[in-house]
């Protein structure tokens, strides 16, 4: 549900978190990150920094130069911009994945589960083929980037998408780095070694977390995934992960990257298309 007014919730005497809706909609997440591009064109004083997720967007501020109630009220004055909101800058990134890799399969064995392409296959009622062409054939708006330098949610901008998946029972004690996975329809991405749940599906020869630095993209910092862009996954096999691998590590690959904007409009008419499909 999209609230019909944000909910304000205070995180202690430091942050503050503006609450657009309480579920996962292309839609609840553009009033997030119109709030965001409101306080980015026009800063309030003391705000110090703004965190973006599915449906909230956290706020830190220094107390000393603004209070509370004062930045709630300004806050307040700016609802109407972030529900306005039809068209967002949003930048396309193509990444390669190997889909179906190697790591992915000896970690998943390794915690005693199956090759994870495979049980969604059977569980989606499709081949790891139909899986991959699905994941691949849609581009994915990311939310909201955090938990871990690099880590990011995206939802998929087909509303006809159907693939989902179960989050392991138990959690993995370990993930290996540049891991693409999905839970529910989300897909998110391990960008180091790390614990996790999601389905795995592939891996990526690039970094999108590089605290080096190794290239030119991260020259405004180490974390490459921003919220209100989208990506497009695209398949390679074991011979052109090697080779762009080669590339990243040499520090001269380059990344595919597109400016542009998306239309919240354009997604909802084919949203309405999809469900008056099914109905």
């Amino acid at each position: 549900m999209l609230y019909d007014r944000p909910i304000y919730r205070s995180l202690g005497d430091m942050f503050v978190d503006v609450e657009f809706g309480d579920e996962l909609h292309l839609a609840l997440n553009f009033r997030v990150i119109g709030l965001n591009l409101s306080l980015a064109e026009r800063p309030i004083a003391g705000v110090t920094e703004t965190v973006p997720s599915n449906r909230a967007l956290m706020i830190a501020y220094d107390s000393s130069i603004i209070r509370q109630a004062a930045l709630v009220e300004t806050l307040r004055e700016r609802e109407e911009e972030a529900t306005k909101l039809r068209r967002a800058p949003s930048r396309l990134v193509t990444l390669p994945f190997w889909y179906n890799d190697p790591w992915s399969d000896e970690c998943a064995r390794s915690h005693g589960a199956p090759n994870n392409m495979e049980y969604l296959a059977e569980i989606n009622d499709t081949t790891v083929d139909g899986v991959i062409a699905a994941h691949s054939d849609t581009e994915w708006w990311v939310t909201s980037v955090g938990f871990q330098p690099g880590c990011y949610q995206a939802l998929p901008l087909d509303p006809a998408f159907s693939i989902s998946a179960p989050k392991y029972p138990r959690p993995r004690q370990w993930t290996p780095e540049r891991i693409l996975c999905l839970a529910g329809k989300i897909t998110s991405f391990y960008p180091v070694r790390s614990p996790g749940g999601y389905q795995l599906l592939g891996r990526t020869p690039v970094d999108l977390y590089d605290p080096l630095p190794r290239n030119e993209v991260f020259r405004d910092g180490p974390v490459l995934p921003i919220a209100g862009e989208r990506h497009r996954y695209v398949p390679i096999d074991e011979n052109g992960y090697k080779e762009i691998r080669q590339q990243v590590e040499r520090g001269d690959y380059r990344y595919d990257i597109e400016e542009g904007e998306y239309s919240l409009d354009d997604y909802l008419a084919r949203l309405d298309a999809v469900q008056v499909g099914v109905a």
